[in-house]
C-alpha cells in the first residue's frame, strides 16, 4: 500500500498529514477534478478505456 501511496504523493494526487502514530492522506484539489471527470464521462456514457 505504501508504494501506491508514495506514486500518488510524487503525482501530486494526495497530500498527508501526522495524527499521532498515524498518517492520514487526502486528495488534492488535481485528484479531485480528475475524479469529477471520470464521473462525467461515466455518466454519458463514454467508453472508460482500459
Amino acid at each position: 500500500m505504501g508504494r501506491h501511496l508514495k506514486i500518488l504523493l510524487d503525482a501530486g494526487l494526495v497530500t498527508r498529514r501526522r495524527a499521532g502514530r498515524s498518517v492520514l492522506y487526502y486528495r488534492t484539489p488535481a485528484a479531485e477534478a480528475l475524479l469529477q471527470a471520470q464521473d462525467r464521462r461515466a455518466e454519458y456514457g463514454a467508453d472508460p478505456g482500459p
